[in-house]
């Protein structure tokens, strides 16, 4: 009886050191037991899932061009397990292909062939066991038409997270020059003919996928990589559910995520009050104030935060704010000892990447922060300087913003603006891009690495 009961208790402890079996979400299906994305990731990617489809940028920096398209919009930017997204098609009324890929890493190929379907004018799309959580392009093919994308974001918002990724959906919006205007020009490319509000029932220019391609995906690949274990959203999903944050380690945006709404900001601050860090891989972030319509379809009403009607500059947050554009400069690492560009081992500076839009803590209210980098400029120039900060809170949240949306697209040399990186630039950055990542998955990032003041607080 003894020696039964020895042998139930070693096997009792044994089966504690072993690792936890997956753990399925029980509407969808979906694997949720940490180191999920390390397994999803093992699977095959298909290697010719942009194949025809070049990445094209948003208005923002180029005129869209008439082409004969087959393109199309969900009636969400994003679903969870229990919602479904009806996609409406533009450009065709023959059946069309739709193929269903997730994006990730993938052995370096970038997405997996989820599966495919056929529609004509509509279709609806409802998450299953085979959609795990994700950012997704849905490839719209048709004979004789140029092909494109659709994202959508599928998302787990109850699951526990070391980080929670938003899409930045209302700035791809804000840019997206379909119909002839957005909000910043009109179909004669002039800032006077600008539309007010934008719609989200439309489809997006250029290659279709918004700025995913460009500003958001570099990104993810690495994260899904290093297998974080991650949660996807977009910034309507952070604007309408303030438990977001409240089960994740970190928030972390990309490259371009410059249009907040006031319930979004109260999110991410409130998160940064109680210890979730934030990391902000971009520049001109959070700078524009926008309203959403009850159906979260239509966004209008722009305004800076800084504007005197509502003297809420994002710098009080971020450390750092949105200072100007049209910059190409280097980064000039402030001391390449301290975290995290130590990873470096010496390089005291990274070419090209501060611009097209860079911010600066040096001219706007805000915390006491650490300089990681600064823009260069000669002895004999006279203008403001942009600047990488980062700081601790009180909570133990760490707070970077890199302050350049050259940031993220730099990793696969694939920036608007002309910006063009080597080799060594494009992997000097993927570097930086994982120890900020790998540190800030785990909480307490601003009681590990302990900022040092180099800029006083302003007010």
């Amino acid at each position: 009886m003894v020696t039964s009961m020895r042998r139930l208790l070693a096997l009792i402890l044994l089966m504690g050191l072993m690792p936890a079996p997956a753990v399925a979400n029980p509407e969808c299906g979906w694997d949720t037991q940490s180191g999920w994305v390390a397994r999803e990731n093992k699977k095959a990617g298909a290697s010719n899932w942009a194949q025809s489809i070049p990445v094209k940028m948003s208005a923002d920096y180029s005129r869209r061009k008439s082409a004969g398209r087959i393109e199309g919009y969900f009636s969400r930017t994003s679903v969870v397990c229990d919602q479904s997204a009806i996609l409406t098609i533009v450009g065709d009324s023959h059946e069309i292909s739709i193929s269903i890929f997730r994006t990730g890493y993938y052995n370096g190929i970038g997405a997996r062939l989820i599966s495919k379907a056929r529609a004509t004018k509509t279709w609806k799309f409802r998450p299953d066991k085979l959609t795990p959580p994700g950012q997704y392009l849905f490839r719209l093919d048709s004979p004789g038409k140029v092909s494109s994308f659709i994202p959508l974001t599928i998302s787990n918002p109850g699951a526990p997270s070391e980080i929670t990724f938003v899409s930045s959906v209302l700035t791809w919006q804000s840019y997206n020059q379909w119909g002839g205007k957005s909000l910043y020009k009109g179909e004669d490319a002039a800032r006077e003919t600008r539309a007010e509000k934008v719609s989200f029932n439309r489809p997006y220019d250029g290659d279709g996928a918004g700025q995913v391609r460009y500003m958001e995906l570099p990104l993810l690949k690495i994260v899904e990589k290093l297998g974080i274990n991650i949660n996807y959203a977009t910034d309507i999903d952070l604007d309408s559910n303030p438990s977001l944050l409240s089960k994740t380690n970190a928030v972390l945006f990309g490259g371009h995520s410059e249009y907040w709404t006031i319930k979004m900001r109260e999110s991410v601050e409130k998160a940064i009050a109680n210890g979730v860090n934030l990391i902000v891989l971009g520049g001109n972030t959070a700078y524009n104030k926008t309203t959403l319509t009850p159906d979260k379809r239509t966004m209008s009403e722009i305004v800076t935060w800084r504007d005197p009607s509502i003297n809420k500059p994002e710098s009080t947050f971020l450390g750092s704010q949105y200072l100007t554009l049209g910059v190409h400069r280097d980064l000039v690492i402030t001391n390449p000892g301290r975290w995290p560009f130590n990873t470096l081992k010496g390089v005291t500076k990274i070419d090209g990447v501060m611009g097209n839009e860079v911010d600066s803590p040096l001219y706007s209210p805000g915390p006491a922060v650490e300089s990681l980098g600064a823009m260069n400029i000669l002895p004999t120039e006279k203008r403001k300087v942009a600047i990488s900060t980062y700081y601790s809170t009180p909570s133990g949240a760490g707070v970077i913003n890199m302050g350049t949306n050259g940031w993220v697209c730099a990793i696969e040399n694939i920036c608007p603006w002309g910006h063009k990186f080597d080799k060594e630039s494009a992997a000097q950055i993927s570097t930086i891009t994982v120890e900020i990542l790998k540190a800030g998955a785990r909480p307490n990032l601003g009681k590990k690495h302990l900022a040092i003041t180099d800029i006083l607080a302003r007010s």
